[in-house]
């Protein structure tokens, strides 16, 4: 039975085929099993021998140097088809009452199968090729997910942004699947010896894979300046957001870093590139989320500076954590943007913090839930699961570079301003006496559920060590001294948070500043592309002098050049 569990990525594919040609009354229930059968997959190899299997056809795409259809299966792999397989069918089953009455929830459940099946191959790829594969796949299904209601302003240019900014990394994995000799793009052997051999005739050797695999993951986990395509993807139905969003897609980026954590381990230069791009996008986050009035916007920021934070662990040589942080991560985030569905639901459809506040009494199991998962988000010490992986973050960075230890300390505090600020204009501060109808069991249950691993998650630590086998296996705290601080500093900014909105009502926000780099170079980019489009005039003679021009250019070229 074992020998099948790398085909887990096959598992959603009949609920896609029956929810796709209408079978059952209610548009969702036939896809549920699959992320179910995923989970399952996962649990399976975890709760087994837990050796890793492997699946090899050759000659799949025989004109790459490397073509064969590979897949992989080990305790990494198994752990993600956990998470995946644990997050989804909350989703799923939130999605029953979120999008009951939207006449696309059929298309809607479709395209979440799709996303799941591109997703598993992705995480069991065995090579560079499969990898490409479920790489571009899970791109294409997020581009039709954020433009789901393409009668809405502004959701086709969110879904194009996402499409554009991951073909960059789709670009990235190409080339170094096109650098790569034969037989060097197996992803568990990318740092042995032979890789070593071949890569001496790639310009640069590993360091050339190792970037170009980072900027793959920079753009698929919107990092540094491909961070703009995340915030403009919350026009999608929330339950997008905490799926693709906020707990698999993005994380895709970390779970590469991890998965070649000993490639980049050859390359020392790209490693310290991708921690201080991490811990750089983590800052510049946490104070863009300060800056947004729309609810999930904010949360969104609050995913980049997240992602930053396990890009950097990944960048001080402590993959582990990364994946650690991964794991809790994915239960309270996507957790506070269900959350932030229910209000936005229960509200009507408003998303804009102005407009809300004051929904504790309205929506108590939404404050408490919302509350749980931000004090997940902080890393409150003991009682979430949060403290568990931020805390082994820090202590990392603190011993393999301080500098960028203590800004992540410094961060926290940020965490807890952007947090605060989120729960606070929400639930505490604004019009009490807003209409609102109270979310179904369908919406609550599956948050509750998320809830508990926000809470306990971070204890099952060690038995994650053990699986991964981790070579010196790091001590995991329920309780320390730095554990204390960053815990300090995350109340500190929560409790700040609440004056601030006490003071300057449920729109409190900071002023924004810094270049709007993404807009400059769109503005740029349309006016160079209107200037060269207007050389072409229809003019023949023109176009015969450009010509001739160019052809002497290039001879005399050829004969004065050595």
């Amino acid at each position: 039975m074992n020998a099948w569990l790398p085909w887990a990525f096959l598992a959603p594919l009949p609920g896609l085929l029956a929810t796709a040609c209408g079978r059952g009354h209610r548009p969702g229930l036939a896809s549920l099993p699959g992320p179910l059968l995923v989970f399952a997959a996962g649990m399976l190899w975890l709760c087994g021998a837990q050796q890793p299997l492997t699946v090899r056809i050759e000659g799949w795409l025989p004109w790459l140097g490397d073509g064969a259809f590979a897949l992989y299966l080990d305790g990494l792999a198994a752990l993600m088809l956990a998470v995946i397989g644990a997050v989804a069918p909350c989703v799923y089953v939130y999605s029953l009452g979120y999008m009951h009455g939207d006449p696309g929830r059929r298309r809607f459940f479709v395209l979440l199968d799709v996303f799941i099946v591109s997703m598993v191959m992705l995480v069991l790829a065995g090579n560079l090729v499969v990898l490409l594969v479920g790489w571009t796949a899970v791109g294409i299904s997020s581009y039709l997910l954020i433009a789901f209601w393409r009668e809405r302003a502004g959701t086709i240019a969110a879904g194009m942004q996402a499409l554009a900014a991951n073909a960059i990394g789709d670009a990235a994995l190409l080339l170094a699947i096109a650098l790569l000799p034969a037989g060097a793009g197996d992803l568990a052997t990318l740092h042995t010896a032979p890789f070593s051999n071949a890569a001496g005739g790639v310009p640069g050797g590993a360091a050339t894979i190792a970037a170009l695999l980072l900027v793959a993951a920079a753009a698929k986990s919107a990092q540094g300046p491909l961070y703009f395509w995340l915030p403009s993807a919350m026009a999608g139905p929330t339950p997008v957001s905490a799926l693709i969003h906020a707990a698999t897609m993005v994380a895709a980026g970390v779970y590469l870093l991890c998965r070649t954590s000993a490639l980049f381990a050859l390359a020392p230069a790209v490693m310290a590139f991708a921690a201080w791009l991490g811990v750089l996008t983590a800052l510049a986050a946490a104070v863009g989320s300060l800056q947004q009035t729309n609810y999930k916007r904010g949360l969104a920021y609050s995913t980049l500076s997240q992602l930053g934070i396990m890009f950097a662990a990944a960048g001080v040589g402590a993959p582990f954590a990364a994946f650690f942080h991964l794991f809790t991560h994915a239960s309270f985030k996507a957790l506070l943007f269900l959350v932030a569905g229910i209000v936005i639901h229960s509200a009507g459809g408003e998303e804009r913090l102005e407009r809300l506040g004051g929904l504790r009494r309205a929506l108590p199991g939404a404050a408490v839930l919302a509350f749980i998962g931000s004090m997940a988000l902080i890393g409150l010490p003991v009682v979430t699961a949060g403290a568990f992986s931020k805390d082994l973050v820090l202590e990392a960075a603190l011993a393999q570079q301080p500098l960028i230890g203590w800004l992540l300390l410094g961060g926290v505090l940020l965490t807890g301003l952007y947090t605060g600020r989120l729960w606070f204009a929400v639930f505490l501060r604004g019009d009490a006496s807003r209409h609102v109808h109270a979310p179904g069991p369908t919406m609550l249950v599956p948050v509750a559920v998320l809830a508990i691993g926000a809470i306990g998650l971070g204890w099952l630590g060690p038995a994650l060590a053990r699986v991964l086998a981790v070579g010196a296996a790091p001590e995991f705290h329920a309780w320390s001294g730095l554990g204390a601080l960053a815990g300090g500093l995350g109340l500190l900014g929560f409790v700040a948070a609440g004056w601030w909105v006490r003071a300057r009502g449920s729109g409190a926000v900071l002023p924004p500043f810094g270049l709007p780099w993404v807009a400059g170079a769109a503005d740029a980019f349309t006016r160079s592309s209107r200037a060269i489009a207007g050389v072409q005039d229809g003019r023949l003679v023109g176009y015969v002098f450009l010509c001739v021009v160019g052809t002497a250019a290039a001879v005399t070229a050829s004969v004065l050049l050595p």
